[in-house]
């Protein structure tokens, strides 16, 4: 007697496509937050998790324990996405220029109101700036990553991300309601083609944009002690060597994509 079409489904596979499905969504997330996504047991979802990891369908973080898609799940109607594919081919590119130059760097992407950090070699260092690791958020306003971000937006989508900015409650977005003070930042970032942000703490970031022929797709940032780097040699050599290094992203990411 031929089985049914209940009976020829596979729990684990359907379990294992559903953890695909939400990370198309949330980009990163633990075995634990798995575990609850999924209302499965812990250790059912860690199987899971590593199955797909060894299948090369997951990556992980080995700090953060944070799993993200693999490029193979570009084979999946095509849901790893061109940011995905741009933080996949930095990841050995970063980690390089990091033990040339000895300070952090990290790419960060729009997600809502924040700037996500996808990618940081600040595990390599000795810094050990923490709040800055594989998922870390930080408001657009507050940072030169975002200040980059709304710089070198469409006209029409700065519009529309500046209005969602403005009417957040979280202080850290003051700045968007500042418009004045706003398009000072935006200004200088796309003369100078960089931004160090409106943050003057100790711990900065120097952040130039990622660019897929042409829309930004992406900020890479190198963090640093501002005691650490006089203003002069921010100016006469990293933020050279950043743009080069963004140059060399980009053509790796998305040159060789068509």
């Amino acid at each position: 007697m031929a089985a049914s079409r209940g009976d020829l489904e596979l729990t684990s596979l359907k379990r294992g496509l559903r953890a695909l499905i939400m990370l198309t969504r949330r980009r990163m997330m633990t075995i634990s937050e798995a575990a609850r996504q999924l209302g499965l047991p812990r250790t059912t979802a860690e199987r899971i998790m590593v199955t797909l990891e060894r299948e090369q369908f997951l990556v992980r973080d080995p700090d953060t324990k944070l799993y993200s898609l693999a490029p193979r799940v570009s084979a999946l109607a095509g849901a790893f996405s061109s940011e995905d594919r741009m933080i996949h081919v930095a990841r050995p590119i970063l980690f390089d220029k990091t033990r040339e130059i000895g300070w952090p760097l990290a790419i960060a992407t729009s997600l809502g109101d924040q700037m996500s950090v996808r990618i940081t070699t600040d595990p390599a260092t000795s810094l050990g700036l923490h709040k800055r690791h594989v998922g870390s958020e930080i408001a657009i306003a507050a940072s030169s990553s975002g200040i980059v971000l709304l710089a070198f937006l469409a006209d029409a989508e700065r519009e529309e991300k500046i209005a969602m900015l403005a009417q957040s409650r979280d202080p850290a977005q003051a700045l968007a309601r500042d418009r004045r003070a706003l398009d000072g930042y935006l200004a200088a970032a796309r003369r100078d083609g960089y931004s160090i942000g409106p943050d003057l703490g100790k711990e900065r970031a120097l952040s130039v944009p990622l660019f897929d022929h042409g829309r930004i797709r992406g900020v890479l940032l190198m963090m640093y002690i501002a005691r650490g780097i006089p203003a002069d040699a921010l100016q006469t050599r990293f933020v050279g060597e950043l743009k080069a290094l963004a140059t060399v992203i980009e053509t790796a990411a998305f040159d060789m994509s068509d």
